[in-house]
């Protein structure tokens, strides 16, 4: 006949020592915040991806003015020559990479060049829109003011263009 056997107690382990009280709560607090952290992570994730495919025509307005103010940032002359019209695209097709170096050096000296804090209103008719946004300079990140940008679709890309003259 077999000996029998003893079972621990709720708050032994299996080898007769107390446990630990709490433990099972901790790890089940552990786990839970684990899964939490995880669903945050894909929340973020879903809303960047989103954000990236959003390809209505307000999503795709506020990524010109992005990749306009973008290339303004850097000085990437081509990028401006590629996302203006009108007025403004004959002056960066027109100037030299030496003339517009000179203007871009001078400009950030001055921390001049325009940073966009937000779009806030996007206005669109037909193949031409109006955007609303706040904007700063590096030489008083504090002093924001409104800025309107005009752009215009042009063969399915939009277009930052002089306000009256570019339409």
């Amino acid at each position: 006949m077999a000996q029998p056997q003893r079972v621990p107690a709720a708050a032994e382990a299996s080898d007769g020592t107390a446990k630990a009280a709490g433990g099972s709560k901790k790890l089940w607090i552990i786990v839970a915040a684990a899964v939490i952290a995880v669903i945050a992570i894909v929340g973020v994730v879903f809303a960047v991806v989103k954000h990236n495919n959003d390809t209505s025509p307000e999503a795709l307005v506020q990524k010109t003015i992005t990749s306009y103010t973008d290339a303004l940032n850097a000085g990437n002359l081509a990028a401006l020559r590629a996302v203006t019209c009108g007025a403004q695209h004959d002056f960066y097709q027109k100037i030299s990479a030496d003339q517009f170096a000179s203007v871009y050096k001078t400009s950030q000296d001055q921390k001049s060049i325009p940073q966009v804090k937000s779009v806030d209103a996007i206005q669109i008719t037909g193949d031409t829109a109006l955007a609303q946004a706040t904007v700063y300079t590096a030489a008083d990140p504090s002093k924001t003011s409104a800025r309107t940008f005009d752009l215009r679709n042009e063969g399915g890309s939009w277009k930052v263009c002089d306000p009256q003259n570019g339409h």
